[in-house]
């Protein structure tokens, strides 16, 4: 039953214009999370679409809002802001994803005050203190600056953090 199925779909889907396939393949890939446009653009790609149908589609996704980089991007930077990124690793994951820069650039600027944070490092430092405890002060505070930096943090920010924690640590507070 589920093969006559199968060859039913196949049969139906040859009888589907290029723009038709291509959307139904887009709107199943946009079906299990939302996406940016040039994840979209990438499957389509890989589908062997060609380059006027693959903007045909984006466009009307677009136009019907299943596809919105903007709102992609606020999401995103929304679920992840409380979490262990800064400024510099969001940018770099929007950017993977295709988000245009001055996009990024407006959102974060939004989230500015809660991504320049300096508690919100010194938290995470806090978590890991354990690492650097049995460490040498400068080998702690180097692994302690790359873990910051890993995770986006401005050179200001993160040594700022290092040192209020090292402190913490030095006395036993943490």
């Amino acid at each position: 039953m589920a093969k006559m199925e199968r060859r039913k779909k196949r049969r139906d889907r040859t009888a589907q214009t290029p723009f038709q396939e291509a959307r139904e393949i887009g709107l199943v890939y946009l079906s299990r999370r939302a996406r940016s446009a040039h994840e979209v653009a990438q499957r389509l790609k890989q589908k062997e679409f060609s380059e006027e149908v693959i903007v045909e589609v984006l466009s009307e996704l677009g136009r019907l809002r299943f596809v919105d980089d903007r709102a992609y991007a606020r999401r995103w930077i929304e679920a992840r802001i409380d979490k262990a990124a800064g400024a510099r690793k969001l940018s770099q994951d929007l950017r993977r994803k295709g988000i245009a820069v001055d996009v990024i650039d407006e959102l974060l600027s939004e989230y500015s005050a809660q991504l320049e944070n300096p508690d919100r490092a010194v938290d995470l430092l806090r978590k890991q203190a354990w690492r650097y405890r049995s460490l040498e002060r400068e080998k702690a505070q180097r692994r302690m600056l790359g873990f910051l930096a890993r995770r986006g943090y401005d050179a200001k920010t993160a040594w700022e953090s290092v040192e209020h924690v090292w402190k913490e640590i030095e006395k036993d507070e943490v």
